[in-house]
C-alpha cells in the first residue's frame, strides 16, 4: 500500500527504503527525459530560425551573383557584336563593297535626290 506521497506505508524496512530510492531514481530519469525533450524542441526551433536566416542570405547572394553574371554576359555580347561588325566592315572595305553605314548614307542621298526630282517635275 501507498500513502498520498507515493511512499510505502510499511515502516522503516530496508526494502521500503530501497523501493523508495528506486522510484525516486525512476522519477528523476523521467524528469530528465522531459527536460531534455523540451530543451531539444527549443534547440530545434532555434536551429530552424537560424537556417531560415542563412537561407535568405544565400538566396540574396545567389541573386546578386546571377545579376552580376548576366551583366557581364551582356557586356561581353556587346563587345563581340561590335567586334564582328567592325570586322565585317573592314572586310567589305577591303574588297571595295559598301558597308551598312555607306548604304545608309547612299539611301539618304537617293531620298533627297528623289525629292528634288519630284519638285522639278511639279514645276513643268
Amino acid at each position: 500500500m501507498s500513502d498520498d506521497n507515493g511512499k510505502s506505508s510499511r515502516n522503516g524496512s530496508g526494502l521500503d527504503d530501497l523501493a523508495d530510492a528506486g522510484r525516486s531514481v525512476w522519477l528523476a530519469g523521467l524528469g530528465a527525459l522531459a527536460e531534455f525533450e523540451r530543451g531539444s524542441r527549443e534547440t530545434f526551433d532555434r536551429m530552424v530560425e537560424r537556417g531560415r536566416k542563412v537561407e535568405r542570405q544565400q538566396l540574396r547572394a545567389i541573386d546578386h551573383a546571377v545579376a552580376a553574371a548576366a551583366e557581364g554576359a551582356e557586356k561581353l555580347g556587346e563587345k563581340v557584336r561590335h567586334g564582328l561588325q567592325d570586322g565585317v566592315e573592314d572586310v567589305l572595305h577591303s574588297v571595295n563593297l559598301p558597308s551598312r553605314d555607306d548604304l545608309k548614307v547612299l539611301a539618304s542621298y537617293l531620298d533627297r535626290l528623289a525629292e528634288r526630282i519630284d519638285a522639278l517635275g511639279g514645276e513643268r
